[in-house]
């Protein structure tokens, strides 16, 4: 009686089956449900990535398309202003010529006055000693040639200085009146040598430079400017590349790509230094004329003895090359050091009078005349 059936334990043992199967069940919908919501939510920021990296795309190519205009714009305004430099440039040799063909002018008037009077003692000494040896010339004649001497020397003197301001003619033909008043040995004549002496004194107080030299070394500068090396604008270091994209994945790359589109969006260098932009052809030719013109323009100066003119033109050379030539060059810091001390030359400013002497003379000599 306490037996049980087989029949109903194979009964029961299906509903327990049931029973599993059904508790079983939700679960698997549930993780199949994750599944797809994972792929899903992979695929829209996939596609969001892909959408941003096509509007990031578009702008970039729009932003070139406005550089392209500007670009163009640029050109434009180039060439007109390029022509222009043309005009500058020429009218900047003709300037150049005029101011070469003057300089030379003057070199040659000075040698040639240079000349005629180193020739001026030699011939009054032929002359005097001519005089000596014709019969009738009498002390009085002797004198009287002796002071016109003197009188032509301090004409000299003082046309040499107040036109062509050259200190070292002029004291040298002073020097030649007072050895021709010294010959006449008339006490009368001590008022006009004291006179001299003052002046004479006065014209060594000056500056005398090389005029000369410094000309031929400035021409010499001049003529080296085209060999000088401009200065570069080329970065001194470049970003380099990790290497690794052939092996990174395909998401990775895409992100890297969309990462580096976004910070191409905005750049920032940081540099101390200043910037200067880069010439053009025209432009670097119209600069080293100019500078070409400038050392003219310095030549001239000296030989007028125009100081703050020459110290001007040297002036704006130095800056030129101070900001368009590489200062790390030896030939640019050689022109440079060269410019600085010929800036460093003292010109006469002022020249002082020597008419005095002159003037009292002219009275002493009216005089004479009018006493005879």
């Amino acid at each position: 009686m306490n037996e049980q059936n087989p029949a109903d334990d194979s009964a029961v043992q299906p509903a327990a089956d049931d029973k599993a199967a059904r508790e079983e069940r939700p679960d698997r919908p549930t993780a199949r449900g994750s599944v797809i919501g994972i792929a899903a939510l992979l695929l829209a920021l996939l596609a969001a990535a892909g959408t941003g990296y096509l509007w990031i795309q578009q702008q970039a190519q729009h932003q070139k398309l406005q550089q392209l205009d500007e670009l163009q714009t640029r050109i434009d305004s180039s060439s007109t202003e390029m022509g222009d430099t043309r005009q500058e440039l020429a009218r900047l040799r003709e300037q150049e010529d005029r101011l070469n063909a003057k300089i030379t002018e003057l070199t040659d008037t000075l040698a040639s006055q240079r000349r005629q009077l180193d020739e001026l003692p030699m011939r009054i000494t032929r002359l005097e000693g001519v005089l000596e040896k014709m019969p009738g010339v009498n002390e009085k004649a002797r004198r009287a040639w002796l002071l016109s001497e003197a009188e032509y020397y301090l004409r000299i003197a003082n046309a040499q200085l107040g036109l062509a301001r050259n200190a070292d003619v002029a004291l040298r033909a002073l020097e030649l009146a007072d050895e021709q008043l010294r010959d006449v040995g008339d006490p009368g004549l001590t008022q006009v040598r004291r006179a001299l002496a003052d002046e004479m004194t006065a014209l060594r107080a000056l500056p005398h430079p090389d005029t000369e030299g410094i000309a031929l070394r400035l021409a010499s500068l001049g003529r080296r400017l085209d060999n000088l090396p401009l200065a570069s604008l080329s970065p001194a270091s470049y970003g380099t590349g990790t290497g690794n994209d052939s092996q990174a994945s395909g998401l990775a790359r895409a992100w890297k790509a969309i990462k580096e589109a976004f910070l191409s969006l905005i750049r920032v260098k940081r540099s101390d230094e200043a910037i200067t932009p880069l010439l053009t052809e025209a432009e670097e030719s119209l600069l080293l004329r100019s500078m070409e013109t400038e050392l003219e323009l310095a030549r001239l100066a000296l030989v007028r003895g125009e100081s703050l003119l020459y110290q001007d033109a040297l002036k704006g050379v130095v800056l030129n090359l101070q900001r368009h030539f590489d200062l790390e060059a030896e030939s640019v810091q050689s022109t440079l050091k060269q410019l600085r001390e010929l800036s460093q030359v003292e010109l006469p400013g002022s020249m002082p009078d020597i008419s005095r002497s002159l003037q009292l003379l002219l009275n002493l000599t009216q005089g004479d005349g009018d006493s005879r």
